[in-house]
């Protein structure tokens, strides 16, 4: 709950809130380990997949940056099965989903009061000189994509005329949020996740979501907010799209070292290294300062090779059965449509966006995945032959 309560910061664990977080998930496992309370999926698979992360930066020409950097993103793999505990208790997890709701409204309330007095609620950052990309207290803007991410996990089964009026007034903040930093990959990020929740659960939810976010969408462009404008005009000049140079220069190193990568978190290395090579002819001189990829699938195989990459797809793979088993029974569906959602949102984004060096994209990430996982454990522990109505 404290790494879902940070995320409206956008600042960085203080270290020693960081490592009392990490041991209480150590020792969580450890307990559940000894008491045999509930049964962790997919452990061998996870456990190999950080396995050859280490293995990459130990033997990555970055190793000692590659190691230092890493380790956040190393240890934030214990969310995985740390979530799959949570799952098993019906209170633990309504207690988290609610956290999540609270970090939502929490980052959108921010900045739409950064938008109204010209600085954040919560770390008093100034609003930006030229008026544009309002972000509150995050370090960046794209960062607000955690709400596409957790807006559905958080609002699923709200089937109570009071929860219904929360979740309307949720996602209409939450867009307002969005459309006030100009994310154009979150703001599609919520449509992907909208259409995913609708194909399993209640097409009300995508009636509802479309809705809201075509009244803001124009609200937005009359007013000009977070210069709406200038952001849509640029995504439909796409030949200016500096990541397509990032790309090339990520698959070029791939080439290189092809089976382990060039080391978990080291592309801004690689970036600049690349800048001081001769350029080829009929290609651009690459930006500097870029520190990820910019799609995950691409960062995977240049940091961590075809092994990791590979072991990555295998988890997903696992992960993706497992939702199909939640989906097929009436007593999981809603929760695991609402799961389907956020992996697909996730996956969308990362497309564009997002990045493993991130801790907030980690976190969002095996949270999602550790749910999912707890879904299928809890439908092979329902008596055989006998389905929940």
């Amino acid at each position: 709950m404290l790494l879902l309560l940070w995320m409206p910061l956008g600042r960085s664990l203080a270290p020693w809130l960081a490592w009392i977080v990490i041991t209480l998930l150590i020792c969580g496992l450890l307990i559940n380990r000894f008491t045999l309370a509930v049964r962790v999926r997919h452990m061998p698979l996870l456990m190999a997949f950080a396995a050859s992360s280490v293995c990459s930066a130990w033997l990555s020409p970055f190793s000692e940056i590659s190691l230092r950097r890493g380790a956040s993103g190393f240890l934030l793999m214990l969310v995985f099965p740390a979530a799959q505990l949570i799952a098993a208790n019906a209170r633990a997890l309504m207690l988290v989903r609610r956290t999540m709701l609270a970090a939502i409204l929490l980052c959108a309330l921010d900045i739409a009061w950064q938008y109204a007095f010209g600085r954040s609620m919560l770390l008093g950052v100034a609003a930006p000189v030229d008026r544009y990309r309002y972000s509150g207290s995050l370090a960046n803007p794209n960062e607000v994509a955690f709400i596409a991410l957790l807006l559905p996990l958080a609002l699923c089964n709200a089937d109570t005329t009071r929860a219904k009026s929360t979740r309307v007034l949720s996602i209409a903040l939450a867009c307002f949020g969005v459309l006030l930093t100009s994310s154009r990959t979150t703001l599609g990020g919520m449509f992907v996740g909208a259409n995913v929740n609708s194909w399993f659960g209640t097409r009300r939810f995508l009636k509802w979501s479309l809705a809201i976010a075509l009244a803001v969408s124009a609200v937005a462009w009359i007013g000009d907010f977070g210069s709406f404008r200038k952001r849509v005009g640029e995504t439909l000049h796409p030949q200016d799209e500096i990541r397509l140079q990032t790309w090339r220069i990520a698959f070029d190193a791939f080439v290189e070292r092809p089976l382990l990568g060039q080391g978990p978190a080291v592309f801004f290395e690689v970036n600049e290294a690349s800048r001081k090579l001769p350029q080829i002819q009929g290609r651009e001189t690459p930006a500097g300062g870029m520190p990820w990829v910019h799609n995950i699938a691409l960062e995977l195989l240049t940091e961590r090779g075809v092994i990791g990459a590979a072991l990555f797809a295998a988890l997903v793979i696992a992960i993706i059965c497992d939702l199909r088993r939640g989906l097929a029974s009436v007593a999981t569906r809603k929760w695991s449509a609402a799961l389907a959602a956020s992996l697909a949102t996730f996956a969308a984004m990362s497309m564009l966006d997002l990045s493993l060096l991130k801790d907030w994209c980690s976190v969002c990430l095996w949270l999602s995945a550790g749910f999912a996982a707890s879904v299928a454990q809890q439908n092979s522990e329902e008596p055989q032959g006998v389905r929940a109505d």
